[in-house]
């Protein structure tokens, strides 16, 4: 794919690569945020590991090494897109799963402190609430809202001597701010707090480099903006922390070697120590072809066309006037793919649904306020969208508001 789209320009790159999206053709389907369109060559690189494994067998010698083989090209197809080594790369189920395996790596003092945001996903706050009576640690929270210089502050307000780890959305699932994360981490190391950045909205929204954002673990997932199969996820963990932190889980795959008199185990030497039981591998040939995909595409190309929908969006939406309520941030420094609003006394739950019956168009409702239950609608604006998409998208929301 790389090779065919080199002389191509962005804007022919965008469509030669939305025509492998059938549902992206089909729809409008601005739901990347929730779980984005499916390649034709994702679903692919699944058939054929598919394919090999019922032609050959699944415990054939050749097929067994051929798979264990694919699975360490596909983690340094991850360490290179988020720029780490593959040692410093395990993999998971899930975003959830993988929190959980983190703040069980460490020791807690009764009373010791984790840091999020009011703008959280579930799936990042209830590990840490199901923690809290086993390890007896306590979660807090800072507000999200506001500019960049605000967030900071808020944040940083929140860290006390009592604060171990902080776990914040590089990109907020909620209305679509990606975090001003160098300057955070930087706060936090100070501090000697260990932070971990959940990237589920961040991967193929935003580029994502984890040395310079100097956090501790990154977490990502590819069914997102990376538009590959839920199910299978990757953590990053800062190197020099591998032989510090506690091995939580056990089972066959974390070691090299073991001793039933003694019950010694001797763990793999990196990242690798943190996975046990078997592996679905078509699902990590998924996850490399995702990444090259937007390898080929390029992420400096994704975000400005992102940016530039946003834009285009934010506009379209003010010219509806005071009945629709923005929820992405003004500052355009903390801009990506998400655009999130609000209707005041429309139920966004009914929105969502006739979109779809009436428009063929995917959009998303969220609670955007954690407190209130407060809901507000989603618009997912991935590469593959189109102006006229968002035109639409105006129309019917301008139709729901006359009447």
């Amino acid at each position: 794919i790389k090779e065919e789209m080199e002389s191509l320009s962005p804007e022919e790159r965008f469509e030669w690569c939305r025509k492998q999206m059938p549902a992206a053709e089909k729809y409008i389907y601005m739901n990347s945020g929730g779980c984005g369109p499916m390649p034709v060559p994702v679903w692919k690189s699944m058939e054929d590991v598919f394919e090999r494994m019922v032609s050959e067998g699944q415990v054939n010698v050749e097929i067994h090494g051929w798979l264990k083989e694919l699975l360490e090209e596909v983690r340094k197809s991850v360490a290179d897109f988020i720029h780490a080594e593959p040692e410093e790369i395990f993999f998971v189920r899930c975003i959830a799963e993988g929190l959980n395996t983190i703040v069980r790596m460490f020791d807690w003092e009764p009373e010791e402190r984790v840091l999020i945001s009011d703008q959280e996903n579930p799936a990042s706050i209830l590990p840490f609430y199901a923690a809290e009576p086993i390890l007896k640690l306590h979660t807090d929270m800072f507000s999200g809202i506001g500019n960049q210089e605000q967030i900071v502050e808020q944040f940083s307000e929140k860290l006390t001597s009592k604060t171990k780890m902080a776990v914040v959305s590089h990109v907020f699932h909620t209305n679509g701010t990606v975090i001003p994360a160098a300057c955070m981490c930087r706060q936090a190391a100070e501090k000697n707090v260990i932070t971990v950045l959940d990237g589920a909205q961040a991967a193929g929204n935003v580029p994502i480099d984890v040395k310079e954002l100097g956090c501790d673990f990154y977490l990502l997932s590819c069914h997102k903006w990376l538009c590959g199969p839920e199910g299978i996820g990757a953590v990053y963990i800062r190197k020099d922390l591998i032989p510090n932190v506690k091995v939580p889980f056990g089972g066959v795959g974390m070691q090299r070697d073991f001793d039933v008199e003694s019950h010694r185990i001797s763990y793999m030497p990196d990242a690798r120590r943190f996975e046990y039981g078997g592996r679905h591998i078509p699902m990590y040939a998924a996850f490399r072809e995702c990444i090259r995909l937007a390898d080929a595409i390029g992420m400096e190309h994704i975000t400005n066309r992102t940016r530039h929908l946003h834009g285009y969006c934010r506009r379209c939406m003010e010219k509806l006037g005071s009945s629709v309520e923005i929820l992405s941030p003004e500052d355009e420094r903390l801009w990506t793919a998400i655009f999130a609003l609000r209707i005041p006394g429309r139920d966004h739950r009914e929105i969502v649904r006739r979109a779809w019956e009436e428009e063929r168009m995917i959009i998303q409702w969220r609670t955007v306020d954690l407190k209130t239950k407060e809901e507000g609608l989603r618009i997912s604006l991935n590469w593959f969208i189109r102006e006229q998409d968002i035109d639409r998208l105006a129309a019917f929301l301008k139709k729901v508001i006359e009447e």
